[in-house]
């Protein structure tokens, strides 16, 4: 059954205090019979009795129990073969007899409960302690309660029964009791026993082997075991008492022993044909079934002959099967547990603690939120630039041509260039939006904004892209595509209810000039992962020479002309003699594109200077107009300069808003031919062309509308003294800022030609060029002839950064970095060649710092939530450990005891620190719907949310296991140890 060859077992093992315990001990044990390992104390039965059973571990030599090595799955050979009966009795106080009888079936892998319910009732029933099934341990007697023990150790009916010191904290009585059921027990099994005691060893064991010094010294036979007999302290033995009888005609009283001082008051009545009894003198024992105390005719003697009566009945408790073990604790057991654990007490330290969990966690959920801005810049940096476009610092012509010529030849991955100027040339654009443009022309200006960050590319990108909304036809030269990427970042931005579709963003102008002063606006979404907004190629190449002004070339249809692919059509502000052009005819370049002079042409800047050109005398001043007026009316003026004076101040007088309404009157004309607008003069323009009032700004042209509301209310324009004298009765225009002049004047702009606010004001000559010439001399750095850049040195040239997107970053980056390395150039201090890469690293230097500061914090609040945890779970496993230890002994795995405490670290996270978690992060969310300024203060989407409320219950659940981890590294008999010092 039971073999044990060259057992050692060593206590403080190589340190000066060693003892080796368990001294290569081999012996083998019988199939049945009471076995005594017998010494005294200290001499390691105990220890060998642990090793045998399971409960504690040996250093070398090997133990088998039917065969199986103990060392490979213990828990499930003890289940299998051992059943044990501790001194201290290790009964779980929390539950019922039955309950912890029944644990053992449970063990066993036992489920059915009408089988638990009959075995247990059985054992129950074999030590006589059934009808205290449902009474808990605590309650019973010290001989009660290893009864219990014995039914708990017999109910599954294995071959081995293992008993330490089982009578030790018992009287006589109680020791023949259970002495008697282990011999009963012992007919068809092995017991196995531990006592000091001599005389228990001769009268019941069969074989005794003798330690001393953790070596067996002896081992023999006992065949005169025969049992003992004690006096039984519930009986009364009613011979040893002298009797006396006291009747009447109803009741007859037998009394045994000394009368009592005081008669014995007893009320008996028949009520219906029941008797009732009731004794009203105290200190009597009414004796009933329930009850241990018996009656019992004559006296005690002693008996010590052979006992053959059994009182053990095992034909209701069959052998087991058993196969893996099972387990004791399920999640809802383990769920109530963990509550009346932790949360049904009064304790204040533990209460404390729990309190400090639901802080901690509201205090964790905010600093996520406060320092997860700095994680959100992270977030926004990553979506701030385009991982699919290079920037390479173009220095020199060959530069340029050899990145053309990589895109065009495929090799690179390279699918589109575009020049851009070199400030800050890896920075997403920013790009705002302002839905005012569907309500009021004020609100257009004043409105918040959408905001995303987006780099310019081109619609020829897309062109096979699913489109989501708006249209991608006919696009003019303002209207752009944007990424679904860039829309649902727009959307996001909206604090407007009424933009949360992509189609809600269609029409939306931007808020700046992208387009030499002219606002995009958005025409259509299209499929795509990239922060980009697509151009078309002509407004492409509108962006790039917005950046290039050393180069004087603009787009004929900008002007009003239609020239030629390869020729160019000269447009030089005023007569600029001193500029060397090209000749009529000649052939020139413009950044490496050839072009021919084919037509020149002077427009005149100055509107007076046009004026005068046109043959008119208005340009010669107020007086001199009014002068002619006034030699017409009286020729004879001219005699006499003080007379004509005169007249001429009286004209002006009365008549000088005629004037200033003849001034102007030929304005459009001017606008039209020389296309300048011009604001001094368009002001007085939108009033005298277009009936427009309220455009005023300057003094003298809102003296002109002041005059215009006097001549409306009485049909003839005021003399400048009755200006004077209604002035200020008269209604004033609104008094807009110079962007609002030019809002108007873009309103004016398709009558002629669709010109640009400014274009060609700055520029005292122009070259224009058709639309394929134009594309190509934006998307090139090259030889320009030096009146198109201003240079004389065709080598001096400019240096730019060229945007290159890829469809293949991978490939692209390879080809670049091969032939332009990342370093910086000495003469810019600008970097050779920016990746996705690098344009990370770039962009996060000033966000890395708050990034880990951010760590630090939740690091240091985390840490100390979880000694906060940990203190917890182990204050209540310091009041468990019995109770651990007990399950241990009685067979519980490391894994169902580990899955209890595992639960229980859920239910005390899930009622402080997720309740701590959910209300910070609703009151977070609560905020971010009142307003969106919140979220510069936090950042919280709910990835983090739910990544926070993993991170917080694993950190509970780790540190909660981390005490009863520690414990189960200990053998059963080490945690029973711990807690009896």
């Amino acid at each position: 059954m039971i073999r044990l060859t060259g057992l050692n077992k060593y206590f403080n093992r190589g340190k000066q205090n060693e003892i080796h315990v368990i001294n290569d001990i081999s012996v083998d044990l019988p199939d049945k019979g009471m076995v005594a390992i017998f010494g005294k104390s200290g001499c390691g039965k105990t220890t060998l009795l642990n090793i045998i059973g399971g409960l504690d571990d040996f250093a070398s030599g090997s133990l088998t129990i039917e065969g199986n090595n103990i060392r490979e799955n213990t828990d499930d050979i003890r289940n299998r073969y051992i059943g044990y009966v501790f001194q201290n009795y290790n009964l779980n106080k929390a539950e019922s007899c039955f309950e912890n009888v029944a644990d053992a079936l449970r063990l066993c892998g036992i489920s059915d409960r009408e089988q638990i319910e009959r075995r247990t009732l059985a054992a129950l029933r074999n030590v006589g302690m059934e009808k205290f099934s449902e009474r808990t341990p605590d309650t019973l007697s010290g001989g009660q309660q290893q009864r219990i023990a014995i039914a708990r150790a017999i109910v599954k009916n294995p071959p081995v029964i293992l008993a330490d010191e089982p009578t030790g904290n018992l009287d006589e009585a109680n020791t023949v009791m259970i002495m008697d059921l282990l011999r009963e027990i012992s007919r068809d099994h092995l017991v196995l026993i531990v006592t000091h005691e001599a005389h228990l060893v001769d009268y019941y064991c069969d074989t005794v082997i003798e330690l001393s010094d953790g070596s067996i010294v002896s081992k023999r036979d006992n065949d005169s075991a025969s049992g003992y007999t004690a006096r039984d302290k519930n009986s009364i033995y009613l011979g040893e008492y002298e009797k006396t009888t006291h009747f009447d005609a109803n009741t007859e009283i037998e009394y045994y022993g000394e009368a009592p001082c005081d008669p014995v008051k007893i009320r008996i009545v028949n009520a219906g044909g029941k008797l009732y009894l009731k004794v009203d003198t105290p200190g009597i024992r009414v004796l009933d079934d329930s009850g241990e105390m018996t009656f019992k005719e004559g006296v005690y003697q002693q008996k010590n002959e052979k006992k053959t009566d059994s009182r053990i009945d095992m034909s209701d408790l069959p052998s087991i099967e058993c196969g893996k073990c099972g387990r004791l604790f399920d999640f809802r057991s383990s769920v109530k547990s963990g509550y009346f654990a932790n949360f049904s007490k009064k304790n204040r330290g533990k209460n404390a603690l729990l309190a400090c969990l639901i802080l901690f966690s509201i205090a964790v959920v905010m600093m996520t939120a406060v320092f997860g801005t700095a994680i959100g810049t992270l977030a926004d940096v990553r979506d701030s630039y385009n991982h699919n476009v290079f920037y390479v610092l173009t220095t020199t012509r060959e530069i340029s041509e050899d990145l053309n010529e990589a895109m065009k030849s495929g090799e690179a991955g390279i699918d589109f260039l575009r020049l851009t100027d070199n400030y800050y040339p890896y920075m997403g654009n920013s790009i705002s939006f302002r839905p005012g443009s569907f309500e009021t022309f004020r609100d257009y200006y004043y409105s918040e904004g959408l905001r995303a960050d987006a780099i310019y590319l081109s619609t020829e990108l897309v062109k096979n892209a699913e489109l989501l909304a708006g249209s991608r036809d006919n696009l003019a030269d303002n209207d752009v595509l944007i990424s679904s990427f860039t829309a649902d970042k727009l959307i996001e931005s909206s604090s407007y209810e009424y933009i949360s579709d992509y189609s809600d963003l269609i029409g939306l102008m931007s808020t700046y000039y992208a387009l030499r002063s002219q606002s995009i606006r958005i025409a259509g979404v299209v499929d795509s992962d990239e922060p980009a907004i697509y151009l078309t190629p002509i407004a492409s190449a509108k962006l790039t020479m917005s950046s290039r002004w050393e180069l004087q070339v603009g787009l004929d249809s900008d002007y009003g002309f239609d020239v030629k692919e390869g020729e160019a059509t000269l447009l030089i502000r005023n007569d600029l003699g001193t500029y060397e052009y090209p000749e009529l005819g000649d052939s020139f370049k413009a950044s490496g594109t050839e072009l021919t002079l084919t037509e020149s042409k002077i427009y005149i800047s100055d509107y007076l200077s046009w004026l005068s050109a046109q043959g008119t005398d208005l340009v010669n001043g107020e007086k001199n107009y009014f002068r002619a007026i006034a030699l017409e009316t009286d020729p004879a003026l001219a005699d006499s300069d003080d007379a004509l004076a005169a007249a001429i101040d009286a004209l002006i007088s009365e008549r000088h808003f005629e004037y200033v309404e003849t001034l102007y009157s030929r304005l459009g004309e001017y606008i039209a031919e020389c296309y300048i607008f011009d604001s001094e003069y368009f002001e007085l323009w939108l009033y005298v062309e277009k009936g427009i009032k309220d455009a005023g700004r300057s003094r003298y042209s809102v003296e002109y509308y002041k005059a215009a509301a006097y001549k409306d209310i009485y049909g003839r324009y005021p003399t400048l003294a009755e200006l004077e004298a209604v002035y200020s009765e008269l209604p004033d225009p609104v008094n807009f800022y110079e962007d609002y002049i030019m809002e108007y004047e873009k309103l004016y702009m398709d009558e002629y030609y669709n010109m640009y606010y400014d274009q060609g004001i700055d520029n005292y000559y122009i070259y224009l060029v058709d639309e394929s010439d134009y594309i190509r001399i934006a998307t090139e750095i090259s030889e320009s002839h030096p009146s198109v850049d201003g240079k004389t040195d065709p080598n001096a040239l400019m240096s730019y950064y060229t945007v290159i997107h890829s469809y293949d970053p991978q490939k692209t980056n390879e080809y670049l970095t091969a032939r332009y390395p990342d370093e910086m150039n000495e003469k810019l201090y600008l970097r050779t060649l920016i990746t996705p890469d690098s344009m990370f690293d770039e962009q996060i230097k000033e966000s890395r710092s708050s990034i880990i500061g951010s760590f630090i914090a939740l690091i240091a609040v985390a840490s100390v939530m979880s000694l906060c945890m940990y203190f917890i779970m182990r204050s209540s496993l310091m009041n468990r450990i019995k109770e651990v230890g007990i399950y241990r002994a009685i067979g519980v795995t490391k894994k169902n005891i580990l899955f209890r405490f595992f639960i229980e670290s859920a239910v005390i996270s899930a009622l402080t620190v997720f309740v701590g978690y959910v209300l910070t992060s609703l009151f977070i969310f609560a905020c971010f719907r009142v307003s969106p300024m919140v979220s510069s203060l936090f950042f919280y989407p709910l990835w983090m949310a739910l990544a926070v409320l993993v991170f917080l219950i694993a950190l509970c659940l780790v540190c909660g296991i981390l005490p009863i981890l520690g414990l189960l590294r200990n053998t059963p008999s080490r945690i029973l140890s711990k807690y009896d010092i």
